[in-house]
């Protein structure tokens, strides 16, 4: 998520009128139990799995502990814990081969998590886990996971073609599924209006006001929402790598319906394999209401290159460069129209089992198509998200965001002088997602925002806490 102020021109226009898979094909069982039938022979495709992976060496065992006087163990009497535990994990593994068996790979995915938490030993369904991933279109998972392997464990040479064959892999499915989110939250803002709030604007010693106080409804209201959100993505079967995807977001104040909003997005995105890395492209359009008026419209093109993903023992990342160009337009004040230009160098990367990092960084540039206040504006964004997945209780997710424009003449010469407008923006986010069953989850959200501008008026500051539920197909 990406924190976009669509509001310039709103407070401006007050002021001026005082955002292959590849098939399983595989018999995991084999991979645990051993080389599979003479017979099974493969012309193309990954390399028959003959050999089990050798698990590392055990460290030698502790002398045991003395036993207080009167403590002794009947001779009859066994641990059971051991045999439990294994009982358990043979239990999960069968579950896991039953979903997969029944084409549920995410239900399976899941047990064998929770079979490799349970018992980090099982280089089986680590190797299951990679494949699972590569056949869900989880590239980069499934070279973490391999790597993961080879860091852990002593591969003989069958298993290492094996992950020779997958590492190559695109991993992009054969046949991709329709996917469709729906979402409804409520909470509370301090900021419905993305008003200031100090009511008091100094002007030049040189303007014919001094100063000026805005009048109550210019400043701060805090209010409750409800927001609702449904998003889909449709992968078109004849071309490999195209989705179209759409969505409509709708958020209702109780009191400042002015303040409503709508959101309806519309795009397709493509991508596909070059030089090991690979490149993305997406065209988006999308349409902003602000109460019942048209506010904002813009038209997108984005396109990108990541490098091949490098491993580092348990961990794996990939860098690249991408390219935005946005058309934005403001119905109701076309004098605020123009053309944003942004040029990121980015990074992702997987840490252990759990953790994934994303990063941006890049300059970014704003061409008005009229005479805009400022004219041009020059400035940078940065973009931060970590995810830590905590298994069965859910998942936790930060995101930091800091932009800074910087007109390239003076705002307003008769009112602020020489003043050049410089405006910064930073936001957190942070969200907590705790699953319910295998398609519905429940969260809770906390935003702070803070606008910071040398022209007062347009200085803000936004807090909002919100707890919601989600549907995913």
């Amino acid at each position: 998520m990406r924190f976009v102020d669509r509001f310039p021109g709103l407070r401006a226009s007050a002021w001026h009128a005082l955002r292959p898979a590849i098939a399983l094909g595989l018999c995991v069982g084999a991979l645990l139990a051993g080389a599979p039938p003479a017979h099974a022979q493969q012309a193309d495709g990954p390399p028959p799995v003959t050999l089990p992976i050798a698990p590392p060496a055990a460290p030698p065992a502790a002398p045991p502990a003395a036993l207080p006087p009167g403590a002794a163990t009947p001779a009859d009497a066994q641990p059971t814990d051991a045999g439990m535990q294994n009982i358990i994990d043979d239990d999960l593994e069968a579950q896991a081969n039953a979903a997969m068996a029944e084409g549920h790979p995410e239900q399976a995915l899941a047990l064998l998590d929770e079979l490799i938490e349970r018992d980090p030993r099982r280089a089986g369904a680590l190797l299951e886990t990679a494949l699972l991933h590569c056949q869900l279109g989880n590239r980069d998972l499934t070279r973490q996971t391999l790597a993961r392997i080879e860091s852990s464990y002593k591969v003989p040479p069958a298993i290492e073609k094996l992950i020779r064959f997958y590492r190559s892999s695109t991993c992009v499915p054969a046949t991709r599924t329709p996917q469709l989110i729906a979402s409804v939250r409520a909470g509370v803002t301090s900021n419905a209006n993305f008003g200031p709030s100090d009511p008091v604007v100094t002007f030049a010693d040189s303007a014919p006001l001094h100063a000026l106080i805005l009048a109550p409804d210019s400043l701060a209201h805090s209010d409750q929402f409800v927001e609702s959100s449904l998003q889909g993505e449709l992968p078109m079967r004849f071309m490999p790598g195209l989705t179209l995807f759409a969505g409509v977001t709708q958020r209702q104040y109780r009191d400042l319906h002015d303040f409503d909003q709508r959101i309806a997005s519309v795009g397709a995105a493509h991508q596909y394999t070059f030089a090991h890395g690979s490149i993305e492209n997406q065209a988006a359009a999308d349409v902003f209401w602000l109460g019942s008026r048209l506010y904002q419209s813009d038209i997108s093109w984005h396109t990108g290159y990541w490098t091949p993903p490098t491993a580092f023992h348990d961990s794996i990342a990939r860098a690249g460069v991408d390219f935005t160009v946005t058309d934005t337009s403001y119905p109701g004040n076309s004098l605020y129209n123009g053309v944003r230009f942004e040029l990121h160098a980015t990074m992702q990367a997987r840490i252990g089992a759990r953790t994934s990092v994303q990063f941006f960084a890049g300059p970014v540039w704003e061409a008005p198509s009229g005479d805009r206040p400022g004219a041009s504006r020059h400035g940078y964004a940065a973009w931060l998200a970590l995810d830590y997945d905590l298994g069965r209780y859910g998942q936790f997710e930060a995101i930091l965001q800091r932009r800074t424009l910087i007109d390239s003449v003076p705002f307003d010469p008769v009112f602020f002088g020489s003043t050049v407008q410089n405006q910064t923006m930073q936001a957190v986010s942070l969200q907590y997602a705790y699953p319910l069953t295998q398609h519905w989850s429940l969260y809770t959200r906390f935003l702070a925002q803070r606008v910071s501008d040398s022209i007062e008026p347009f200085a803000y500051s936004v807090r909002e806490a919100s707890v919601g539920v989600s549907w995913k197909y």
